[in-house]
């Protein structure tokens, strides 16, 4: 079996992908809903969505492989999350003989591939431990970026350390390092998105200022924990029938909420691990409570999607800042 080395980045990508696909199928399945579901390509046509989806997958393949750097692989994963989100939405059509996209089941089964993916892939990466090959494809890789988007002090660091954990220091290892340190810090330009990650950081720098580094974290998880766990609460309480979704809906509910009363007991010994256990939670709330929730009410789920998909990438910035201020891998 071929080994390929691996980007010991890539968790940023995987969650992009599942975040973006999932995204997507709420979306298309409430934007059909408040449409009524129209056919596209007249009397005689169908245009189904599965085709969009499959053209969106193709350009997220061709960004991978026409484009060097970051910041192509993020728009790779989410166009290509999105494009997958498009085309495993249809599920229903291909698995049952009267083409019946409404089949009951194809919630599920889309949650399952989607489960399935993530596990596979993050399994992928912690399968074995990192090699010397592997620690130095990655320096190389953050040198190609300092050629790209310029080498900020954080990413110097990073590539050092890949090189500082290989054990055999040989010419090339030190040569690298050597010109790594040598490399002339540029001042960046930052656009909308980088902008915006210095305000979040700013904001988390400045609760953890003002709450002894603790109390504004708390807030944060279990802010997270009360919206998701609320909004279920209502809608069981309006709709008055549990039935099996119902009972899905809570016990997906109650799985993200663990890993919130982690991150809150965590926090005190390690910050990096709470951030950890409140990223998984809200990966769990996107990716399986949505899915239940969704189903028993899509205007509610929209909603604390977005609240969720906020949660998602403040935890990304504050859990990136944190490795690169040491404080974690």
């Amino acid at each position: 079996m071929v080994k390929l080395p691996r980007d010991l980045g890539a968790a940023r990508y995987l969650d992009l992908f599942v975040v973006g696909g999932v995204s997507a199928v709420l979306a298309i399945r409430f934007i059909l809903r408040i449409t009524g579901y129209p056919s596209l390509g007249g009397a005689k046509f169908h245009i189904a969505h599965m085709l969009y989806g499959g053209l969106l997958m193709a350009a997220a393949l061709l960004i991978s492989v026409s484009f060097l750097g970051s910041r192509a692989r993020l728009w790779a994963a989410l166009v290509g999350g999105i494009g997958f989100g498009f085309f495993i939405d249809e599920i229903g059509k291909f698995i049952t003989r009267d083409n019946n996209y409404f089949y009951q089941p194809s919630i599920a089964l889309i949650y399952i591939t989607f489960v399935l993916i993530y596990l596979a892939f993050r399994d992928l990466q912690m399968r074995r431990g990192i090699s010397r090959e592997e620690y130095l494809v990655n320096a190389i890789h953050d040198l190609e970026e300092a050629v790209i988007n310029g080498l900020p002090p954080e990413e110097r660091l990073k590539a050092l350390r890949y090189l500082g954990r290989i054990a055999e220091q040989d010419d090339l290892t030190l040569g690298l390092a050597a010109l790594i340190e040598r490399a002339q810090v540029q001042p960046r330009h930052y656009g909308l998105s980088r902008r915006i990650r210095r305000y979040v950081v700013a904001g988390y720098e400045f609760a953890l200022a003002r709450a002894n580094r603790f109390g504004g974290l708390i807030t944060l998880f279990v802010l997270q924990l009360a919206v998701n766990a609320g909004t279920v609460a209502l809608i069981v309480v309006r709709d008055g029938n549990l039935a099996t979704s119902g009972w899905l809906l809570i016990v997906s509910t109650l799985v993200p909420a663990i890993f919130v009363g982690v991150a809150v007991v965590a926090l005190r010994r390690s910050r990096m691990t709470a951030l950890h256990s409140f990223h998984r939670a809200v990966l769990l709330s996107i990716c399986f409570t949505e899915v239940f929730m969704f189903y028993r009410n899509q205007a509610a789920a929209l909603a604390v999607l977005v609240f969720n998909l906020f949660s998602w990438a403040c935890s990304n910035v504050v859990i990136t800042r944190e490795s690169r201020a040491g404080h974690g891998p």
